[in-house]
C-alpha cells in the first residue's frame, strides 16, 4: 500500500509538471483534475478490485499523454479510455457524474408543475393561459433545482462524484 502511495504522489507530481503552462480552459477541457481523482481512487480501490488494479497502468500512461493531447491522434484514444475508467467507478463503485441530479429534478419539477397547470386551464377557463404556466414553471425548475442539488450534495459530501 505505502509503495501504491508513493507512485501516486509521483504521478500528482508528473501532472502538475506537465500541466503547468496550461491554460485554465485547457486544463478544464482535458479534465485533468479528473484524471489525478480517477489516480486517487484508483490506488484506494486497487486492493479489493481488479480492473482498478488493472487500471492502473492505464492511467500512468494517460498521464504520459497528456502533452500531447492537442494532436487529435492523441485525444480520441485518451478521451476513449478515460471514459471507459469513468464509467466503471460509476457502474461498479457507486460514483457519479458532476450535477447529474440538479438539471434531472429541475427538468421533472418544470414538467410536473407545467402539465397540470396547463390542463386545469384548459379545462376551466377553456383555452390555455401562459401566465400561469410561466408561473408553474418557474416555481417547478427552481423546486427541482434544489431538490436535485441537494441530492447532487450528499454524493458530493461523500466523494462519490467523478
Amino acid at each position: 500500500m505505502e509503495n501504491q502511495q508513493e507512485w501516486l504522489h509521483q504521478k500528482q507530481l508528473r501532472i502538475e509538471e506537465l500541466t503547468a503552462n496550461f491554460s485554465m480552459s485547457k486544463y478544464n477541457l482535458l479534465k485533468i483534475s479528473y484524471l489525478a481523482r480517477l489516480l486517487d481512487e484508483s490506488v484506494q480501490h486497487a486492493p479489493t478490485c481488479n480492473i482498478c488494479r488493472g487500471n492502473l497502468s492505464t492511467l500512468d500512461n494517460l498521464v504520459e499523454e497528456i502533452p500531447h493531447l492537442d494532436l487529435i491522434d492523441h485525444r480520441q484514444p485518451y478521451e476513449r479510455q478515460f471514459n471507459a475508467i469513468r464509467a466503471h467507478f460509476h457502474q461498479q463503485h457507486g460514483f457519479i457524474p458532476p450535477y447529474k441530479y440538479a438539471p434531472l429534478f429541475a427538468l421533472a419539477g418544470i414538467l410536473l408543475t407545467t402539465l397540470p397547470v396547463a390542463a386545469w386551464t384548459y379545462f376551466s377557463k377553456g383555452r390555455v393561459m401562459l401566465d400561469p404556466i410561466l408561473a408553474a414553471a418557474a416555481i417547478g425548475l427552481l423546486a427541482g433545482y434544489f431538490r436535485g442539488a441537494q441530492k447532487d450534495g450528499v454524493y458530493r459530501r461523500a466523494k462519490k462524484m467523478i
